[in-house]
C-alpha cells in the first residue's frame, strides 16, 4: 500500500493544486474504521490520499524517474522547528507541535521502503510554509515543510506531527462524494446503473445504510435489469441518492462497501 499512495503522489503531480483530483485505492484493500477514535479532540486529520504532494513541476523526465523510485534525500540546511503552532481544523482551532525537515524526509521514505531502489531524488533546501491536503472534510490548509528539488520542483509534507493525524498515509478512500447541509441528511454520489438494454427493464438502485458508533456506511442495492449484453461505452455513471442518519454523522467516518472513505462536505 506504501508504494501505491506514492505512485498516486506521482499522478498528481501538476494537480496538487487542485486537491480534489484523487484517485482510489483498489476496493477491499481499506479495513472498517472501528478504531477511528470519534470522541477525540481535537478529532484526527483523516488525509485522504498521498501526505507527500508535488506543487510546482518542471515536468524533467529525469525527476520523474528518481521520483518515482520513491526515495529522497535532503542535502539543505536544516531550518529551526518552532514549537506549538494554532491550527484551524474542521472542528475548531488546535494548538499542535510540528515535526523536524528530518523527519518530514524520513517519513516520505517510508512511503515506498519496499518500493525500487534506484539513485533517490535530492532536496537541496526547505522552508516551513502551508500547503492544501485533501481531507475527509474536504480542503484543509496545513503547516507543511516545502521542499525543492535539485530540479526546481516544490513537493510538501505536512509539519505536524503523526500523532495529528488518523493512520497518515495509509486510509483507503472512496471514488464517491457527499455533501451535508445537517449531518443528518445526507446526498452520497453513487454508481448509476445507466440505461438498459433494449427490450429490458431498467434497474432499480436505492441506497443501504448501517450506522456505528465510529463510521457510517453507505451502499448500494440494485434489483431488476436484464443481462446488460448490449454494447455499452466503458463511461463510469454516479448519480446524487439521498440517505437519511438515526443520528447526525457528527465526527464519525463515512465509508463506502469496500470501506473506503467517503469526503464529505458541510454545506
Amino acid at each position: 500500500m506504501r508504494l501505491r499512495l506514492l505512485a498516486l503522489g506521482l499522478l498528481l503531480a501538476g494537480c496538487a493544486g487542485t486537491p480534489s483530483a484523487v484517485l482510489p485505492l483498489a476496493p477491499g484493500t481499506a479495513t472498517a474504521p472501528v478504531d477511528f477514535p470519534v470522541t477525540a479532540v481535537p478529532r484526527p486529520i483523516v488525509l485522504i490520499g498521498p501526505p507527500w504532494v508535488q506543487l510546482e513541476g518542471v515536468g524533467s523526465e529525469e525527476e520523474k524517474v528518481a521520483a518515482g523510485n520513491g526515495r529522497f534525500t535532503f542535502t539543505g540546511g536544516e531550518p529551526a522547528v518552532p514549537g506549538l503552532v494554532p491550527v484551524e481544523l474542521p472542528d475548531g482551532p488546535a494548538t499542535v507541535p510540528l515535526i523536524g525537515v528530518r523527519e518530514a524526509v524520513d517519513a516520505v521514505n517510508a512511503l515506498s521502503e519496499d518500493g525500487p531502489q534506484g539513485p533517490p531524488l535530492e532536496l537541496v533546501s526547505a522552508e516551513l510554509g502551508t500547503a492544501e491536503f485533501r481531507t475527509d472534510r474536504g480542503g484543509l490548509v496545513l503547516p507543511a515543510w516545502r521542499f525543492r528539488s535539485s530540479f526546481g520542483s516544490v513537493w510538501a509534507w505536512p509539519a505536524l506531527t503523526p500523532e495529528a493525524f488518523w493512520k497518515l498515509g495509509q486510509v483507503g478512500f472512496s471514488t464517491h462524494h457527499a455533501a451535508t447541509f445537517d449531518g443528518v441528511e445526507l446526498v452520497v454520489q453513487l454508481p448509476d446503473p445507466g440505461p438498459p438494454c433494449p427490450g429490458e427493464e431498467p434497474a432499480v438502485s436505492e441506497p443501504v445504510v448501517t450506522e456505528g458508533a465510529a463510521f457510517v456506511t453507505v451502499g448500494l442495492r440494485t434489483t431488476g435489469g436484464g443481462a446488460g449484453n448490449c454494447a455499452r461505452d466503458a463511461s463510469y455513471r454516479s448519480k446524487p441518492y439521498t440517505v437519511k442518519l438515526k443520528e447526525p454523522l457528527g465526527a464519525r467516518l463515512l465509508v463506502d462497501e469496500h470501506n473506503g472513505v467517503i469526503p464529505v462536505a458541510v454545506q
